[in-house]
C-alpha cells in the first residue's frame, strides 16, 4: 500500500506536461481535416510522442476519467476492435488551458458584480461547481468514487494538474494513509480580488475544488479552504470520503 501511495503522489506532482501533450495530441487529431476524427489508439499516442505504450494509456485513462476524453472501439477488417480516445465533445471547453482560465476570470468578476451592486445572488460556491459543471461530460456523475488509496490520490492529481495550468503552483503532502490531502496553493492569479473580496473569489475556489472531485467521481470527498495563511498562499484540504 505504501508504494502505491508514494507512485500515485509522485505522479499527482509531475505529469501535467505529459499529460496536457497528451490532450492536446487527441485534441488536434479531432480538428484535422486530414483524419477521420474517430480518435487515436494509445499505441499511436506513445509512438507519436515518444512515450511508452503504457504510459500513454495510464494518461489517457486519466483524462477520461476527468471528462476531457472518451473511449470507443475502432473496428478493422480483421481481428479484434482497438480502443481509441477522442475528445468528449467537438465545443466542451475543457477545464485547462488559457481560454478556460480567461472564462474563469470573467465568472469571477461577474459574481463580484453580482454581489456588489445587490442583483440576482448565486452563492460563489456554488457559480464556482456549476463552472466546472459545463465544462466536464454530461455522465461525470455515474464514475465510481475511488476503490484504493492509489485510485484517490491519482484523482487528487487531476485537480492538482488543472491548478498548475491555471497558474497556481500547488505543494501536496499527505495524511492518513493518503486518505487527506492539503495543498498549499502559492501566487493566485486572483489574489488582489481575493484580498478585497475574499468571500466571493475564495468561495468560487471552494466551489470549483468541489466541482473538480464531483467530475472525476467523489462528489463526498471533504472540501476546507483555508485563504492566506501567508501573505501569499492559501491552503486547501482534500479527504476521501470513504
Amino acid at each position: 500500500m505504501r508504494d502505491a501511495v508514494v507512485e500515485a503522489v509522485a505522479d499527482a506532482e509531475g505529469v501535467g506536461g505529459t499529460r496536457r501533450a497528451v490532450l492536446d495530441l487527441v485534441l488536434a487529431e479531432s480538428g484535422d481535416p486530414r483524419t477521420d476524427g474517430s480518435g487515436l489508439t494509445a499505441a499511436q499516442v506513445g509512438r507519436l510522442l515518444g512515450i511508452h505504450v503504457t504510459t500513454a494509456r495510464w494518461h489517457l485513462e486519466r483524462l477520461v476519467a476527468a471528462g476531457q476524453l472518451v473511449a470507443g472501439e475502432r473496428r478493422g477488417g480483421v481481428g479484434r476492435p482497438r480502443k481509441v480516445y477522442r475528445t468528449a465533445g467537438a465545443h466542451a471547453p475543457g477545464l485547462g488551458g488559457a481560454d478556460a482560465l480567461d472564462s474563469f476570470a470573467a465568472l469571477l468578476i461577474s459574481t463580484w458584480a453580482q454581489a456588489r451592486e445587490g442583483g440576482e445572488r448565486v452563492a460563489p460556491e456554488e457559480a464556482g461547481a456549476r463552472w466546472v459543471a459545463d465544462r466536464t461530460s454530461a455522465d461525470a456523475s455515474t464514475r465510481a468514487p475511488a476503490g484504493t488509496t492509489g485510485a484517490w490520490l491519482g484523482k487528487v492529481g487531476l485537480t492538482v494538474d488543472i491548478l498548475a495550468e491555471w497558474g497556481y503552483e500547488p505543494e501536496l503532502q499527505t495524511a492518513d494513509r493518503g486518505r487527506s490531502v492539503e495543498l498549499t496553493l502559492h501566487d493566485c492569479p486572483f489574489a488582489a480580488m481575493a484580498r478585497d473580496h475574499p468571500e466571493v473569489v475564495c468561495g468560487i475556489h471552494l466551489g470549483l475544488l468541489r466541482g473538480t472531485l464531483a467530475a472525476v467521481g467523489e462528489p463526498d470527498a471533504g472540501v476546507e479552504l483555508q485563504p492566506f495563511v501567508t501573505a501569499s498562499s492559501c491552503t486547501a484540504r482534500m479527504t476521501r470520503a470513504h
